[in-house]
């Protein structure tokens, strides 16, 4: 009889005589397989727990990007400002900016000195002059005994004048002239507006348009009157008038331009708004993942992380700060601004109009509650505090993830893949050993298959004996 092969590999010639299938050897490869089947369940169960975990890495991410936007200037430093006309005159403040309404007019606006030389006739910038010589630049920045600052350049005839240009920018920062190329003219000008002189010498200037032939306009400083008083600056944006406040000139005109600065919670308020809604759906999550459902139900589900005792302290973390009546370094705290638990499951809530009554009584006072930080002298942040800043460093232990520091998840997460790597090499060794018992098994009743036909042969060799015996 032909063999056929099982789709278990098994040939369907077996069992012929001694009656065992390939169905019967795949039965106890079965029973053999249980410490495998236990391993391919600890897989999905443990990828289940780290793919929750990552799930709520992404809700700490979320709630994070809030409570950050509460650490910044730009959260609090809003004012609602208009202006009569913005092509003359506009203002902006800051969170020391008192509210106010302002009269103003612009006489004349601040300009800088500039030369303007005369254009060459060349290809283009690029072009070498051939021409070589000196430039002495003289600026309106003074050395330490008063006198004006000169620099000196030295220029080759393969020189071109984006060559010549780059020379005079390196000195910028010393002499407060930037240069430019315009048209295959230099054009030197002052980085700093008002009145200040400059002027270029050398035997190389009228070569280069610089000499005689060039423009030189004078800068002159901006000239404003603010509620009646004659101020002079030599900037067109005034920030030192009015504490906080900052007057941008535009045009000069014989109109009055009506200025007006006024307090906008709306940024701050939806800002925190933003906070507690992501803290809100970041606990739900968790809660969900924690739930040990109903014991008392046969068909009971739990969540993914039920038990899980990191899980468990961070939602115990997020609970006691949310709502922490002492913030270091503020008379202010959470319930203060209208931040408080609403329902027996600790849900947050924001009370606006408390919020907005805080900010109105103290604008200052409630963005230090939030966030307030020491910087040194060379402006690094030496020390931080506040609600947002407390609530940062509770979450960046669980969320940092860098070669030198990994957090919580990270921590996680890399056990997960551990323990997941080692069950993996446990099921190889399962499937070693299950191919060789089946190997085994097969052997085993092949043979018993052919000690039965080898009997059955014998037998019926006997019977024929006896049948001829008795005839």
């Amino acid at each position: 009889m032909a063999s056929i092969t099982t789709t278990s590999g098994i040939s369907s010639t077996l069992g012929q005589y001694s009656g065992i299938t390939a169905d019967d050897i795949e039965s106890l490869l079965q029973a053999d397989s249980v410490g495998k089947t236990k391993a391919q369940n600890q897989i999905t169960t443990l990828t289940d727990q780290k793919t929750a975990w990552s799930d709520v890495k992404t809700r700490l991410n979320n709630f994070l990007t809030k409570v950050t936007a509460l650490q910044s200037d730009d959260t609090y430093q809003t004012k609602k400002t208009s202006s009569s006309d913005a092509t003359i005159a506009s203002i902006t403040g800051d969170t020391t900016s008192a509210e106010g309404t302002y009269d103003l007019k612009v006489d004349q606006l601040a300009t800088a000195s500039k030369i303007t030389g005369t254009r060459l006739d060349v290809k283009s910038s690029k072009t070498a002059l051939g021409v070589s010589g000196s430039l002495t630049l003289t600026s309106a920045e003074e050395d330490t005994d008063g006198n004006a600052k000169t620099f000196d350049f030295d220029i080759s005839d393969t020189d071109s004048l984006n060559d010549i240009a780059t020379k005079i920018n390196k000195e910028t920062s010393n002499s407060s002239i930037k240069a430019s190329v315009v048209d295959n003219r230099l054009v030197l000008t002052d980085s700093k507006m008002g009145a200040r002189d400059i002027s270029i010498s050398g035997d190389a200037a009228d070569s280069l348009g610089l000499g005689s032939s060039a423009t030189t306009s004078k800068g002159q400083f901006a000239i404003f009157e603010l509620d009646g008083m004659k101020i002079t600056r030599d900037t067109n944006t005034v920030s030192d008038a009015v504490e906080g406040t900052t007057f941008t000139l535009s045009k000069v005109s014989d109109d009055h331009v009506t200025l007006s600065l006024a307090n906008d919670t709306s940024k701050t308020v939806s800002a925190v708004n933003d906070m507690v809604t992501q803290y809100n759906s970041l606990m739900s999550l968790i809660s969900d993942d924690l739930s040990v459902g109903d014991p008392s139900q046969s068909d009971n589900t739990t969540g993914k992380l039920a038990g899980d005792s990191e899980l468990m302290r961070l939602q115990s973390s997020l609970r006691n700060m949310i709502t922490n009546p002492y913030i270091t370094g503020s008379t202010l705290n959470p319930n203060k601004v209208g931040i408080s638990t609403v329902d027996r499951e600790g849900t947050l809530g924001l009370d606006q109009d408390k919020l907005n009554a805080a900010i109105a009584d103290d604008p200052t006072a409630v963005k230090n509650m939030f966030y307030q930080s020491t910087e040194n002298s060379i402006g690094t942040v030496t020390s931080e505090s506040g609600y947002a800043s407390d609530l940062s460093t509770m979450l960046n232990t669980y969320l940092v993830d860098s070669s030198a520091n990994k957090g919580i998840i990270a921590t996680k997460s890399a056990g997960y893949d551990s323990s997941i790597k080692d069950l993996n090499k446990q099921i190889d060794d399962f499937n070693t050993m299950l191919d060789a018992k089946k190997t085994q098994y097969v052997d085993m009743f092949t043979r018993l298959d052919e000690v039965m036909m080898e009997a059955q042969s014998q037998m019926s060799y006997l019977t024929s004996q006896t049948s001829s015996l008795s005839s």
